[in-house]
């Protein structure tokens, strides 16, 4: 309880020693460093720099499609991505598409979950499995570019050398996603294990982030009804009812050969395609559980605004009362309003650019700045611009979280400001096409796993082609935008109702019509 305070001792000076006079066997300071006496060591030749490989897309017997780029770095991010989302839920199950991508990584019949955590851990990878653009499902591993590789098993490496110890070869990529993909076990006692973490994240996404959450019930309004609109979480009266038979049927019918993609960066694309190859087990569509799946209509995806309907629901909520969310009991209204906007289909870059470059209008009219990816940076005050593409069609608006007293006037004000966007200067749309640009880049090239992801996501969904969409097609498109071609993003926008969500204090909120939209 009472501090002793000692004075400093005093050394003295035959007592102590400078740091040059202790000697740990390194090169004495008096002597010059180098081979040569007198002269430094030349310094090494600097690298050549790294090129990046073109980009090369390759479609397999089995009609799996292979995408890479090498650019030469020492990371290498590898990942599968399905065709087989939210948007192809059964209208029975909502969510099941959520919880595909967490039960394709559970087991499988070659690993069980602790030997596929191990292959992970062993070699300091990183896996990712998420839900990307409605439509995609994406299982993605992060390693060292030497070890994404299979090594020798066991029979192997002890045929090679009886000598040595025996030590058990680790196939990551092969065990954690293609085996997964291919041979995936969906055991009920694996799936209950992560049925209370799938609410605890959508409670946590609603409470703690207002409005990701308000984004993601957005949709649901804005496509009421249509596969747009099936949610990208699991809703909690769905969570019981997506058993291992729902998953195994939902799987035989959308996850075959011909809707799955293999992306990878920083690989030889002939590596990528012999590990795939050399999986224990093949994938392929004349599979029995493939063919005796109960075919039903898809969504079409070549019209996808045609499933827009708009509309609002409000939900009414005290967040003071949630545990860490308002500590100060203070309380707060999270609205989300959107429009129909135009999606990222290959066909219709140019669409797809203005409605990028309409997006950076609304953010410097909110005077926001670059974000990067939007799982990594949230909302908790105030207003800002989003806009989620899905292939033919879009959601572009904005968020407000604020006080509920300040919340009609924030909301109307903002709506205001967008529909003052029509028209736009030459100076103001020079400005907005940089900053897409480099919003566009920091989204998809800020690291390898963005890119894997936009590599893997960047052919056509309803087709076999090989012809992805680039970059460097997207950037130029950005770059031609006019006036008159972001002027046809906002009238569509406007040409179809507009779609409002509001969750917390929202008793005092008015109506659609008694807001004039």
């Amino acid at each position: 309880m009472f501090r002793r305070l000692v004075s400093p001792a005093v050394f003295v000076s035959g007592q102590s020693r400078f740091i040059y006079e202790y000697k740990f066997g390194q090169t004495p300071l008096t002597k010059p460093f180098g081979a040569s006496r007198g002269q430094p060591a030349a310094a090494p030749e600097a690298a050549a720099p790294a090129t990046a490989a073109k980009v090369e897309v390759t479609k397999l017997h089995n009609g799996v499609r292979v995408i890479s780029q090498n650019t030469g770095g020492p990371l290498v991010s590898v990942g599968a991505y399905i065709a087989a989302g939210p948007a192809y839920d059964p209208a029975s199950h909502p969510g099941v598409g959520s919880m595909m991508h967490l039960a394709l990584t559970t087991s499988n019949y070659n690993n069980s979950l602790f030997q596929l955590d191990r292959n992970i851990r062993s070699v300091g990878a990183a896996q990712s499995h998420f839900e990307k653009d409605k439509h995609f499902l994406g299982i993605r591993v992060d390693v060292r570019a030497d070890k994404w590789k299979a090594q020798p098993t066991t029979a192997r490496r002890n045929a090679v050398d009886k000598t040595g110890p025996t030590q058990e070869g680790i196939n990551l990529i092969q065990d954690n996603i293609f085996t997964c993909i291919a041979a995936p076990r969906f055991h009920e006692t694996d799936i209950e294990r992560f049925r209370d973490t799938i609410d605890n994240q959508l409670q946590e996404l609603r409470w703690q982030y207002p409005a990701a959450y308000a984004i993601k019930m957005l949709e649901t309004v804005a496509f009421y009804r249509e596969s747009l609109g099936n949610p990208s979480f699991v809703p909690f009266k769905s969570n019981s009812s997506i058993t291992s038979e729902v998953l195994l049927e939902q799987y035989s019918r959308y996850v075959v050969p011909s809707r799955i993609v293999i992306a990878g960066v920083n690989v030889e694309h002939n590596d990528l395609i012999a590990e795939y190859e050399n999986c224990p087990f093949p994938h392929s569509a004349s599979a029995p559980h493939h063919t005796k799946a109960t075919k039903i209509a898809e969504p079409n995806v070549d019209n996808e605004q045609a499933q827009y309907t708009g509309g609002e629901l409000e939900e009414h909520e005290d967040r003071a009362k949630e545990m860490g969310t308002k500590p100060d009991m203070d309380s707060e209204s999270a609205v989300a309003v959107g429009w129909l906007a135009f999606g990222r289909n290959p066909k219709s870059t140019k669409d797809f650019a203005a409605t990028l470059v309409a997006k950076s209008l609304l953010d410097i009219a909110f005077r926001d700045g670059v974000r990067y990816v939007k799982d990594e940076t949230h909302v908790h005050e105030g207003v800002r611009a989003f806009y989620n593409p899905y292939n033919t069609a879009g959601l572009l608006g904005f968020t407000a979280v604020c006080e509920p007293q300040h919340a009609v006037k924030l909301v109307t004000d903002t709506v205001k400001i967008v529909q003052s966007k029509k028209s736009v200067s030459d100076a103001e749309l020079t400005v907005a096409k940089q900053q897409a640009a480099l919003q566009y880049l920091n989204q998809n090239t800020d690291n390898i796993r963005d890119y894997c992801d936009f590599l893997g996501t960047s052919l056509p969904l309803n087709s076999d082609s090989v012809t992805p969409l680039s970059l460097e097609a997207v950037l130029k498109a950005v770059e031609g935008v006019s006036a008159a071609d972001v002027k046809k993003v906002f009238d569509l926008m406007f040409s179809k109702p507009t779609s409002l969500f509001g969750h917390g204090e929202m008793l005092g909120f008015p109506s659609l019509r008694q807001l004039g939209l």
